[in-house]
């Protein structure tokens, strides 16, 4: 996947998911966060990337 040839909303879609991930783990929330949640996020990405399909 060449990152310089996708449209500006998948780079949103990517920067998007990779920050939400950053800063789950990385801030304490004062709750454990864990596989499940990454996952979870991966599939709401992954349905805006398919919406972006559609656009």
């Amino acid at each position: 996947m060449n990152l310089l040839r996708l449209n500006i909303w998948r780079k949103f879609i990517i920067a998007g998911f990779l920050v939400a991930v950053t800063a789950m783990f990385a801030i304490d929330w004062g709750y454990h966060f864990h596989v499940g949640h990454v996952v979870r996020l991966f599939v709401g990405a992954v349905a805006f990337w398919l919406a972006v399909d559609r656009l």
